[in-house]
């Protein structure tokens, strides 16, 4: 492990900042700041951002959600909500940071949401897709920018035809990889012309998007083409990832089999052996990596060791919506065990609770994850939050997304701890034990969402004993 000093990163540099203490190989360990004006946010790297849907975080209220310990900073806001409450927000006047109420945080806002897939490819030479609640709505890249000025965030997303994403990788063309390439690098063109021009858009800190599908030579050549010098950060957008309920544990670049296809591994070790640390290898090294999409946890710690510093911060809600419990132990030595175990009984839990089981062998009484520290666990049982679920009562998701959440952020604990320690080989063939089918991922069970499937829970995989 080197030492390395702090880099500053980006032209805005009273705005945001990236500092990094140390590397090795691919990988960083440092921290990621933003100025709020009247303070500055920050997250430790790698890390995730602070996840927001409709302007909050899913089914908590700031005072609850302000009690997790460990919550981002600095929160990720998609373009949809923008885009919906465009006039409402230009009235306020104040910019989106207060018209949510996310207090002294940052927002950065990005074009797509990563838990709704987009159901059609629809970018164009002038103009990105922008899909909200009540379906698409087509933004030139004029009208991307005039949002983005409006809401006046702490950061934004270039505009990027990421369209690619929504296709199998081995039915991704080579021109649909160069369209993208090139349509990406127009939009840019675009914004910083509107950033020549206008002095408000001008101090707002730029991401510069990646594009490229699965293609590594089209990846590398939307950044030969890409200027950084007044960037300051750098979004990995449109990387696509097979279903994840087959795939196979890469562990060394090469596949170790956990129950899965060849074929699926293949694609899923391309990504994280090849293309995502063929990309990070070719970025500025001061400027921040984002990625979005990447959520499973082995993938992000796959994607760590490649070279990428923060992540969309989804995976609560996604488990949340879903109705699934983390079962998450932590990390033997963070935890006084002595060594990983790939044993233990219980890896989540789908609620509501499977009424057959017999009541009184006491599964009922326990916490979702006993030992656990968070709300949820000591103040309710299981047995609780599995009738919330069938009453279809609100408290049944907060509880589950306090628990979840509080998982999730020990988990970035520890990926950053085996970083220091030198262990992310062994944390990463560890996380393999969560592989959440995403089958079970795509139920809505607090009809929410607007494009997962409302599956009887009979059709998706039973908790796993």
């Amino acid at each position: 492990m080197e030492a390395m000093s702090a880099c500053t990163s980006g032209c805005h540099k009273n705005n945001m900042r990236f500092q990094f203490t140390q590397t090795s190989h691919a990988f960083r360990l440092g921290k990621f700041l933003v100025s709020t004006g009247s303070a500055e946010a920050s997250v430790d790297t790698p890390g995730c951002l602070l996840y927001t849907r409709y302007g909050s975080v899913p089914f908590l209220t700031p005072d609850i959600y302000e009690t997790l310990p460990s919550l981002p900073s600095v929160a990720f806001v998609p373009m949809f909500y923008i885009t919906e409450r465009k006039s409402v927000i230009k009235k306020f006047r104040r910019g989106i940071v207060n018209f949510t109420g996310l207090g002294n945080r940052a927002a950065l806002i990005f074009q797509t949401d990563p838990v709704d897939t987009p159901p059609v490819a629809a970018a164009d030479k002038s103009s990105v897709p922008v899909w909200a609640t009540g379906g698409r709505i087509q933004l030139s890249i004029e009208d991307y920018v005039d949002c983005v000025i409006v809401a006046h965030p702490n950061g934004f997303q270039a505009p990027t035809d990421n369209d690619t994403l929504i296709l199998p990788p081995n039915s991704m063309g080579r021109k649909r990889c160069w369209n993208s390439v090139m349509r990406t690098f127009r939009y840019l063109e675009t914004v910083r012309e509107c950033r020549r021009t206008n002095p408000d858009l001008s101090e707002i800190p730029l991401l510069v998007s990646i594009a490229g599908g699965n293609d590594l030579e089209f990846r590398k050549q939307s950044i030969k083409q890409t200027d950084f010098s007044t960037s300051s950060g750098v979004v990995i957008d449109g990387i696509t990832t097979l279903p994840n309920n087959d795939t196979e544990s890469i562990i060394t670049g090469a596949a170790a089999a956990v129950n899965g296809s060849s074929d699926n591994n293949r694609d899923t070790s391309y990504l994280f052996s090849t293309l995502i640390p063929g990309v990070c290898a070719e970025l500025p090294p001061e400027l921040p990596r984002f990625i979005t999409g990447i959520w499973q946890p082995q993938h992000i710690a796959l994607a760590v060791r490649a070279g990428v510093d923060l992540f969309d911060g989804s995976l609560p809600y996604r488990l949340t919506r879903s109705a699934v419990g983390w079962i998450y132990p932590g990390w033997p030595s963070l935890e006084g065990k002595e060594s990983p175990s790939i044993n233990f009984p219980l890896r989540y839990l789908v609620f509501p609770l499977d009424g057959s089981d017999d009541p009184s062998d006491g599964k009922y009484e326990t916490p979702i994850q006993p030992g656990c520290d968070c709300f949820a666990c000591t103040h309710h049982s299981r047995g609780y939050v599995s009738h919330m679920h069938i009453a279809k009562e609100m408290l049944g998701p907060m509880l589950l997304m306090i628990h979840n959440s509080h998982q999730y952020y020990r988990f970035f604990r520890d990926l950053r701890h085996c970083l220091t320690s030198g262990e992310i080989d062994h944390f990463i063939e560890f996380t393999a034990l969560w592989e959440f089918p995403t089958k079970l991922l795509s139920v809505d069970r607090t009809f929410e969402s607007k494009t997962a499937k409302d599956t009887p829970v009979d059709d998706v995989l039973p908790v796993i004993y």
